[in-house]
């Protein structure tokens, strides 16, 4: 993956696949070898049409459905990979939109290690997508003040909620508290830079809806500075020129 010799992993794959469909040959119970094999039926039933009749000429086959039951039977039943049973799980009911299944997993996850930091992002992501404004607003909200009580997380990417709860607060109409907690994102230590830019980006575009212009300047002028070979400080140059508004 690394070096994107994707040829090499899908070879690699398909190695892996067979070694634990042969270990379900000889014991079915087994269900802890059900996860690889769970993955690569899924990934391979979700390639798009004209593929999968391409790589069917070569035997290699795969069912979404087959693949989400094997590994739902892993995540009931699996001594040890369980907990990655359940986070592929999440992760493939996230890319077909069924949010509120894929928090159900999340919870699960999250209930059984409340102190890590990436299942409690995802269930405030999760939230948002679903369109459960104010709970996705909470949510982020709780993973801030959790953040601040030293050893809560293991290691906690505090710009990331930051940025999640800017536009929880913006699809809410809230654009002040948006703005506010956009710029903490941007003030965040080790942040990225384009996520620098798309936050203060949004901060501006914020106070521009608030009609609060200099402020909205600061911030796309910060944007630029961060960024200036970004597509988004191209925007943010747009919007110097004139503010924005609401689509």
């Amino acid at each position: 993956m690394v070096e994107r010799s994707f040829g090499a992993g899908f070879r690699l794959a398909g190695k892996a696949k067979d070694d634990c469909a042969r270990v379900l040959q000889l014991d079915p119970q087994y269900v802890d070898a059900k996860l690889v094999v769970g993955v690569y039926e899924y990934v391979v039933g979700a390639l798009p049409f004209p593929f999968k009749i391409l790589i069917g000429f070569a035997g290699i086959t795969g069912s979404k459905s087959k693949g989400m039951a094997l590994l739902r039977d892993d995540a009931e039943r699996g001594v040890a990979t369980s907990v990655e049973a359940r986070t592929v799980i999440a992760l493939f009911l996230r890319r077909e939109s069924k949010y509120k299944d894929a928090i159900e997993v999340v919870r699960s996850l999250k209930q059984q290690y409340p102190h890590d930091y990436l299942f409690c992002l995802e269930e405030a992501n999760l939230r948002k997508d679903a369109g459960e404004g104010m709970k996705a607003v909470d949510a982020y909200r709780e993973i801030i003040a959790n953040s601040a009580r030293h050893g809560y997380f293991a290691e906690a990417r505090i710009e990331l909620a930051y940025f999640g709860l800017g536009d929880a607060l913006r699809g809410q109409r809230q654009y002040a508290e948006a703005a506010q907690a956009y710029e903490h994102a941007a003030a965040a230590k080790g942040v990225g830079t384009e996520l620098k830019v798309r936050t203060l980006l949004g901060a501006g575009e914020c106070h521009d809806l608030l009609g609060e212009r200099q402020q909205a300047i600061s911030d796309y002028q910060e944007a630029i500075a961060a960024g200036p070979n970004t597509s988004r400080a191209d925007t943010a140059r747009k919007r110097l020129k004139s503010p924005y508004k609401s689509s």
